[in-house]
């Protein structure tokens, strides 16, 4: 049972690793696959106002060659998507292209809106310098053409952020399918488990009683006898025990419950079985704390904890249980000084399967965590652990 409990942990774990480094790994190719299609676009619309330039300054130079007049006035009607601004040498506007303008717009507000086209191109790409001539092939004047990319590479540059998004997005439902699949596919698990053993207890236990009954009847033992007071007191305690499973099994019912009565009731149990060296603390901060809990579930999860620490200190020890209240909580931090729990263990320790000793089956803290959270609406977590000097285990109830 241990081993499946533990492979079921790690098999979801891995899954999890390889669906984000499946998610990363897709989207590090998408991004390097789009950023070599608009670098070619862009080296390409570079190309093409290049071209364009160069037209421009042929046709300003050699307006009357008729062999190659048309050919040249061709290629620059062509540039029907790269938007253009010529400027003289003191960079006042002489003509644009493929800049979407409003209609309505005045003369002086067309103006203002190149101007700001034109500070923004400048802004993006350097500009090329076209050369004027004269008759005599002699450099007289120049022009500027400035450019910004298309509205297609504009589109193109944030599809990456749109993909990620998308990726992003269509991950955290698949997660979330995912978890809950899993939640419910634990849940499946534990609740199965708890009500066979609840079922498997509840036949011996019933001859365990009918035996008992039986021995007294017909006076075998005398009926205060000691040895059967401690029959019976084990019989409670069996009985106790196939209540948790059964509540574990299904919703159980919260009630009520003074919690430092219920924490004195849990410690009386687990000093008469521990070592005599090994002392108990309750403290509180807090008078009449009334929490609405299943009393046997929670008394069980203290029960757990505080076993833990019997284990971790050994023969000789101390064990404290200190109660405070924080605005609509109540905290429970139960303190060992025993052999602390490594760092990297803390959130590992409440997985089913994960015991330090050589019998256990790892599903005590599992269970903790399972009736505090689940059941309880509650928090538990390692606070603290120091080796051999403090380890504290916080548990957060809310306050109904």
């Amino acid at each position: 049972m241990i081993k499946d409990f533990s492979d079921f942990y790690s098999n979801n774990s891995k899954m999890k690793w390889i669906i984000s480094l499946l998610v990363i790994i897709s989207i590090i190719f998408s991004i390097g696959y789009v950023n070599i299609i608009i670098n070619d676009i862009k080296e390409r619309e570079k190309n093409t106002i290049e071209l364009y330039a160069s037209s421009i300054e042929y046709l300003a130079n050699y307006e009357n060659d008729i062999n190659t007049d048309f050919l040249i006035q061709k290629i620059v009607i062509r540039n029907k998507s790269i938007p253009v601004i010529i400027t003289d040498k003191n960079y006042i506007i002489i003509d644009s292209k493929n800049i979407k303008i409003n209609n309505d717009y005045t003369l002086s507000e067309k103006e203002e809106f190149l101007n700001k086209e034109l500070s923004l191109m400048k802004d993006i790409n350097e500009p090329i310098k076209i050369y004027l001539k004269n008759e005599y092939n002699e450099i007289i004047d120049h022009q500027f053409i400035y450019y910004k990319n298309s509205e297609l590479l504009n589109i193109l540059s944030f599809f990456p952020y749109i993909q990620i998004s998308v990726i992003i997005i269509l991950s955290i439902i698949f997660y979330l399918i995912f978890s809950y699949s899993n939640k419910a596919e634990k849940n499946k698990i534990w609740v199965g488990l708890a009500k066979e053993t609840a079922h498997q207890l509840g036949t011996p236990l019933s001859s365990l009683i009918g035996w008992v009954e039986y021995i007294k009847s017909k006076k075998i033992l005398n009926s205060k006898s000691a040895i059967i007071s401690e029959i019976e007191k084990d019989i409670k305690r069996f009985t106790i025990i196939t209540e948790r499973f059964s509540n574990i099994g299904s919703k159980p019912k919260l009630e009520y419950v003074e919690l430092i009565r219920l924490i004195y009731k849990s410690i009386d149990y687990l000093k008469k079985r521990s070592s005599s060296k090994i002392i108990f603390i309750i403290e509180s901060s807090v008078k009449n704390a009334k929490v609405k809990i299943n009393e046997e579930l929670l008394g069980w999860a203290i029960e757990n904890i505080c076993k833990n620490s019997i284990d971790a200190v050994g023969e000789k020890g101390t064990i404290k249980i200190n109660v405070n209240s924080e605005k609509n909580k109540l905290l429970i931090d139960i303190t060992d000084n025993g052999k602390g729990i490594e760092k990297n263990q803390f959130i590992n320790i409440f997985n089913p399967g994960i015991s330090t000793k050589k019998r256990g089956w790892g599903l005590g803290l599992s269970l903790t965590k399972r009736i505090i959270e689940e059941y309880h609406n509650g928090k538990i977590f390692v606070l603290k652990s120091v080796k051999g000097i403090e380890t504290t285990l916080r548990i957060i109830l809310p306050k109904m």
